[in-house]
């Protein structure tokens, strides 16, 4: 099945590629629970205080944009780098086993210290996809300031560089395939530059902020931790996947 081929392969790829930029160590176990399992692998040290690589499949169950229970599987990455300089990596994928899809994706970087020049290396990046396969590029991203955003914070998390590509089916696995490559490739190259660059105090607050408007948004608006949580799936593994090693408020 290509979309289990393409998690299986790519899983792989980013936890190599993101221990040899980090330098760090990896704890990775596979967790049982009632609709399901869960592929765990959490990295850190060196110039990754944590990333989260999670391949998680459930059987049965009802997500909330469909009308029947179907098996489902989900490869989230979440990649916080020690360095404020470097943005937060989050790409979101999930689709359902059952059927043509659909398959939904959520790719972003969450900076803390804004550097212009990275975010648009990586909204150049993802506009060349978008490009490829005819798409407008308005519509590329469009809602992911919506989505990663709370009415009381000063602005949103997302920095509009990756995309939202939602119900795509089985002929737009293509599209989904590249894309998901061709942000993770342009993500390494930012994490490469800037993980040894000068780090201020100042720098350190926006990080720790940033990660704090995170857990706001994973505790108080995200479904999919809702739904999560009331099909079974551990509480542990859901602040393994998602939650950020430190935070403010």
């Amino acid at each position: 099945m290509k979309i289990v081929d393409f998690v299986t392969e790519t899983k792989e790829l980013v936890i190599k590629s993101l221990l040899d930029l980090s330098g760090g160590a990896c704890d990775r176990r596979t967790v049982p629970f009632k609709v399901g399992s869960a592929d765990v692998t959490i990295i850190r040290g060196g110039s990754i205080e944590k990333a989260a690589i999670t391949h998680m499949t459930m059987h049965e169950i009802q997500p909330p944009e469909l009308d029947r229970k179907v098996d489902y599987m989900v490869f989230q990455v979440e990649i916080f780098p020690a360095n404020p300089s470097c943005p937060f990596g989050h790409l979101n994928t999930e689709w359902a086993l059952t059927g043509d899809g659909p398959y939904h994706m959520n790719l972003d970087l969450f900076p803390a210290v804004e550097i212009a020049e990275d975010l648009q290396s990586a909204k150049a990046a993802m506009d060349s996809v978008g490009n490829r396969y005819g798409i407008d590029l308005k519509k590329l991203r469009a809602g992911l300031d919506d989505q990663y955003n709370m009415p009381h914070w000063d602005r949103p998390l997302a920095a509009m560089a990756g995309c939202k590509l939602m119900h795509l089916h089985e002929e737009q696995l293509d599209l989904f395939i590249d894309a998901y490559q061709t942000f993770f490739a342009a993500y390494t190259k930012i994490l490469e530059k800037r993980k040894d660059a000068p780090a201020t105090e100042a720098g350190q607050r926006l990080k720790m902020r940033r990660n704090g408007k995170w857990l706001e948004y994973l505790t108080m608006k995200d479904i999919a931790v809702k739904m999560g949580l009331g099909v079974g799936i551990p509480a542990d593994v859901i602040v393994n996947l998602s939650f950020p090693p430190s935070a403010v408020f």
